[in-house]
Parts: C-alpha cells; sequence; structure tokens
C-alpha cells in the first residue's frame, strides 16, 4: 500500500550519527581578534579554515613582531584518533568513515572556542590544521601566563574527549626575524616556525609512543636561529622557568658547543647561582640520568657528550629534582632570610649544615635570636662576594 501523503515532515531516525559528527556553529563566533578577519568556517570544528588562516597570518604575525610584541605559535593534535575511529567502527553500528572523528574534532572546536573567548588577546585566532589539529596564534604578554593557560585548554580537552591533544608551543619576538628579508619572506617565515612547532610536537609524540608514556603533553621550543645572535645587551629570548620539585616539562633542546663542551640548550631560563639546579632528564633513547643544569647566558644548559652533526633539536622529558639540604631550614630562619630578601640557596651546603647546626644546638631563645641575626649577616656577606 503507498503510504499517504502529508505535510508534515518525515519522523527523524532514532539515532542520527550526523547530528553528534557535525554540528551546526554560529559564524559570528568565530574564534578570532583583529586576525584573520573575514576568514571562512571550517565546518566541522568551527574554527578558522585552514587557507583563510594560512594566508592572513604571516602579516598579521610580521606587524606583531615588528611593533616589539610577544607572539605564541601552538599546534595542538588528538592522540590516538586513528586508533578511536577504528574502535568506534568496530563497536558502534551506527558508525563508519570518520563520523567518530568527526565529533571528537567538533568537541575540540566547541571547547577551543570557549577557551578563546576567555582569553585576554587583543589579536589572534585558533585555526584548523591538517583535519585533526588546532592551531592557536596570539599575541601575549606572558609566555609564562600562556604556558599555564594552554595547560588548561589541554586539560579541558582531555576530560570532554576519548582521547588527549598534545601541543607543541613556541613564543617568537622580534629578535627572531630573519635578517634578509626578499620578496615572501613573510610567508617563507610563518612557514618555518609553523614547521618547528609541529615537527617538536610529533616528535614527543613518536618518543612517547616508543616509551609508552601518557598523551596530553605540552612540548616547548624555540624559533629556528634565523639572524646571528647577538651576546651584547639583554637576551631577546622569551624563556619559560625551569620545571620545580616533582614538575615535568616536555622541551626540544638545541645542541651548541660551548667553550670546547657541548650543551643542550633548553627553552627554560638558567638557574640562579654557581651551584646550577638537579634536573632528571629523559633522552630519545628512554634512559634518563640525573644532570645539573646551568645558565648560559641566562638560558638553561646540560652537559651532552653525544650531539651529532646536523641534529638541530633533541626532544627532553625534564623534572625538577628537590633539592637535598642536611636539615629543612627553621621556620624563624626562613622568615628572617625573606625579610631581608636574601636566597638561602647562594650559601654552599657545608656552610648551610654548619649554620643550622648553631641554631638548632643554641641553648637559649636569646642565643638562637642572636645565632639567626649571625646567619642572616652570613648569607647576606655570601650574596655580597657573589656579586
Amino acid at each position: 500500500m503507498e503510504p499517504s501523503r502529508t505535510s508534515r515532515p518525515a519522523t527523524p531516525p532514532a539515532h542520527d550519527p550526523l547530528i553528534a559528527s557535525v554540528p551546526l556553529f554560529d559564524p559570528s563566533q568565530l574564534p578570532l581578534r583583529t586576525w584573520c578577519e573575514g576568514s571562512r568556517e571550517d565546518a566541522v570544528t568551527g574554527l578558522v579554515a585552514f587557507p583563510d588562516f594560512h594566508s592572513h597570518i604571516p602579516r598579521c604575525l610580521a606587524a606583531a613582531l615588528e611593533a616589539g610584541r610577544l607572539v605564541a605559535l601552538a599546534i595542538g593534535d588528538v592522540d590516538g584518533l586513528k586508533d578511536h575511529v577504528e574502535r568506534t567502527n568496530s563497536t558502534n553500528p551506527t558508525s563508519y568513515g570518520h563520523l567518530a572523528g568527526n565529533e571528537v574534532m567538533a568537541t575540540v572546536g566547541a571547547t577551543t572556542r570557549e577557551w578563546f573567548r576567555e582569553q585576554p588577546f587583543d589579536s589572534g585566532c585558533a585555526a584548523t590544521f591538517g583535519g585533526d589539529e588546532v592551531i592557536l596564534a596570539a599575541v601575549v604578554d606572558d609566555a609564562g601566563q600562556f604556558h599555564q593557560a594552554l595547560g588548561v585548554l589541554r586539560d579541558r580537552l582531555g576530560a570532554a574527549l576519548p582521547v588527549t591533544v598534545s601541543f607543541g608551543l613556541m613564543f617568537v619576538t622580534a629578535g627572531d626575524l630573519p635578517s634578509e628579508r626578499e620578496r615572501g619572506w613573510k610567508h617563507d617565515f610563518t612557514n618555518t616556525l609553523l614547521a618547528t612547532v609541529d615537527r617538536t610536537l610529533f616528535t614527543h609524540k613518536a618518543a612517547r609512543r616508543a616509551g609508552g608514556g601518557p598523551g596530553g603533553i605540552i612540548a616547548v621550543t624555540r624559533p629556528p636561529q634565523l639572524t646571528v645572535p647577538v651576546l651584547a645587551g639583554p637576551d631577546p629570548m622569551v624563556l619559560l622557568p625551569l620545571p620545580a620539585a616533582a614538575d615535568i616539562a616536555h622541551v626540544v633542546a638545541r645542541p651548541e658547543r660551548i667553550g670546547g663542551r657541548d650543551f643542550l640548550l633548553l627553552p627554560c631560563r638558567g638557574p640562579v647561582g654557581q651551584r646550577g639546579a638537579q634536573l632528571r632528564v629523559t633522552f630519545p633513547t628512554g634512559s634518563s640520568k640525573t644532570v645539573v643544569a646551568y645558565a648560559l647566558r641566562g638560558q638553561a644548559a646540560v652537559p651532552y657528550a653525544a650531539v651529532t652533526d646536523g641534529v638541530t633539536g633533541v626532544p627532553l622529558t625534564v623534572q625538577g629534582v628537590r633539592d637535598r639540604t642536611p636539615r629543612s631550614v627553621p621556620e624563624d630562619l626562613a622568615a628572617a632570610l625573606e625579610r631581608a630578601g636574601l636566597d638561602w640557596a647562594a650559601v654552599p651546603a657545608h656552610e648551610q649544615a654548619q649554620i643550622l647546626h648553631l641554631v638548632t644546638e643554641a641553648g637559649t631563645e636569646e642565643i638562637r635570636a642572636g645565632r639567626i641575626t649571625a646567619a642572616v649577616d652570613a648569607v647576606a656577606a655570601r650574596k655580597g662576594t657573589a656579586r
């Protein structure tokens, strides 16, 4: 029997996988501020479509750097997306093709859009890249704050998705601009930066897979050297702090020979003082070693003897190591040092042990107070000597 014709729409199927796979985004809410205005929207993620991003960003990036601004570039890639799609297709009868991947990327886009609206950027945008990647580009005021904000986005994505998302990150300054600028240099420069961030990300992802480590990392690198570094005057590099005790950082270190010795320069600030700082470093081979990092021209560096010619970056996992002191610093001594603006770490370990012994063995409160005063004077004298 022929079904009756009515003006009412047909009843939709009980489950339409396309509804979750390809949502409708409001194009007026594209994640951009001044950069990439007039761009088209990627239908799956709701982010700026990559062709328009790639057309606009070289001019925006160069203008910001020439104005002395700091620019952050980050690329995020979904960990194990192919495995997730294949697993979903084999267990869910309504899933086929790349529907499960589209659903993941739609969530990536929606989460990134929401995060972008919360950020204080006056210039920047978020775009798609390669189908399962996202690019973030923004003018920022503080590298450390953006690094933390990117960690918030990474954690939100991990909570909203069945998979994690890993990022590569770079900070660019006017000092990184090429000295020779031929026709088309802005696009070449931008492509070089994006390629460096992308290689950083996938080098760390490969090392993670080989070592069986968790996803959801943020790997930090420095821009490639396109100009001869100027050693005189303030260092124009933007560096993140070294990881504190028990914190972990993923970095790409740059090999360099200094004074006849091989070092790996980390994209981190060097420790203050002559003693350096202990770090637990995991190398691409999977081996780990506790080393001492020193400050070379303000940048953290660790000794390394296995750098070969042609290697421009070495992926490392770096963990802070808690300083081993003979005893913890008493609260009254710590408070006195803080009031004086002094750093206990400026005192060598053997002198620390002697001072702590004298303070803790004081027989009366008056003697203890006098010895704390003497200890503060000793630290101040040590600081003066260091200068």
